[in-house]
């Protein structure tokens, strides 16, 4: 902000009439300072650097260098300069692309003073917030007074298609991490508007992640420590919102606050996320050292799947940082394991029996099967998979040949899949 203490903004649209329009709003706005116009996004870039403004009023469609690209580059060197996207079209791809790119919010035109002005007061405040843990001297690799001198391991558990166990995973595989010697466990809930981690695990409190929200300004060790609720398993979970109008409320910078006070205060942090490119799930991703990437045999999985492993690439994660399991391996799907390896040209890290009796009774007892059957085959998958990700050996258990090919190889462990169905997934 200058030294006014007004919001400075610069506005970029290739429309000399659409610039105009929003400085005419703007001009209602005692809180706001236009410090420059670009008419193109080359332009906008080059006006960015050199003035650094607080906020870029950014539209998305433009000739040569779009709102896409010049925000990519904007947010990559500017980290106290936030973009608010415009745009004729309200499409989901066009929201998509733009927070990939490093967007804050998203403007459909036209809008109203008030709309205007309120997308900036937000953005700002955001910004704000998030420059004061910055400049406090806490980060991801700055240890925190009186805490472990080794930070945290985060994995998170995603997926772009519903029904694909995402939920069951991550709280079976904190329980496993849990009963794997002595380290500390943090689950935490980041599907905030409909987490099903309480459920699974059969845990009810008043505390939720929404308790950050209301005392963000102070937040510290005490209140993280005070608002994870303990399991009998020994993991410290901490839950999404009971209402989802609340959970609206938890924001990316909020998380990545109780990111950085967990990863100084446990040995592994599993994260359940949703289906979703959303700001808190992006930010839960950027900062995990492993993405369990979880898919089913199912073509719509799959092809979610690959979707997201393009997104992956364009969001310049290490391919190393993304670990592909198949859950329900073994069901009669028509497709093999080795169809789906093929298919999206990636080597698959796990792949986790078809146990329906299990899992559903797990679910509804509130009774992770880790504790309740520890010895059933799809108990030990999952023990292997967290031994993986914590960066043991494992020892392959294979799982009966089931309806889809899969068959173990006595001679190398590994278990090999017939030929079967070519996949084409667009």
């Amino acid at each position: 902000m200058s030294g006014s203490g007004k919001i400075r903004v610069l506005i970029v649209d290739d429309v000399h009439e659409a610039r105009d329009n929003v400085a005419k709003l703007l001009r209602f706005e005692p809180g706001v300072e236009i410090v420059g116009m670009a008419d193109g996004g080359q332009e906008g870039i080059d006006l960015a650097f050199q003035l650094e403004p607080d906020i870029v009023l950014m539209d998305i469609n433009m000739p040569e260098v779009d709102g896409i690209a010049a925000t990519t580059l904007i947010s990559g060197r500017l980290p106290n300069t936030s973009v608010i996207m415009m745009s004729v079209q309200n499409e989901p791809d066009y929201l998509r692309r733009s927070m990939l790119a490093g967007a804050r919010e998203f403007l459909c035109k036209p809008f109203s003073l008030e709309e205007l002005a309120e997308s900036i007061r937000h953005v700002n405040q955001l910004a704000q917030a998030n420059r004061r843990v910055v400049v406090s001297g806490v980060d991801h690799n700055s240890p925190i007074p009186g805490s472990r001198k080794r930070r945290a391991k985060v994995f998170s558990i995603y997926g772009l298609k519903g029904g694909i166990g995402r939920s069951t995973i991550a709280a079976n595989l904190a329980v496993a991490l849990r009963q794997q010697g002595d380290r500390e466990v943090a689950l935490l809930d980041g599907n905030l508007l409909y987490g099903d981690i309480g459920v699974m695990l059969n845990v009810t409190d008043n505390k939720t992640i929404a308790d950050v929200v209301r005392n963000f300004q102070t937040l510290d060790r005490d209140l993280i420590t005070d608002i994870l609720v303990s399991h009998s398993s020994g993991v410290k979970v901490l839950l999404a919102p009971s209402d989802p109008q609340v959970g609206e409320q938890v924001h990316a910078e909020h998380i990545e606050l109780v990111l950085q006070h967990l990863l100084t205060m446990v040995d592994y942090v599993v994260v359940d996320t949703r289906p979703s490119f959303d700001e808190v799930t992006l930010s839960l991703l950027d900062h995990s050292d492993q993405i369990v990437l979880v898919l089913s045999l199912e073509l719509t999985a799959i092809k979610a799947a690959k979707q997201y492993l393009e997104v992956g690439d364009l969001l310049g994660y290490d391919s190393d940082k993304v670990s592909l399991v198949v859950n329900r391996a073994t069901a009669p799907a028509g497709i093999t394991v080795a169809d789906v390896e093929a298919s999206l040209k990636r080597q698959i890290a796990a792949k986790l029996v078809d146990d329906p009796i299990l899992t559903l009774k797990a679910i509804n007892e509130g009774v992770p099967f880790m504790q309740s059957a520890p010895l059933a085959q799809l108990s030990q998958e999952i023990g292997q998979l967290a031994t993986f990700l914590a960066g043991g050996q494992v020892e392959v258990v294979e799982a009966a040949a089931g309806a889809n090919g899969a068959a173990a190889s006595p001679a190398s462990g590994r278990r090999w899949m017939k030929p079967g169905l070519k996949l084409k997934v667009g």
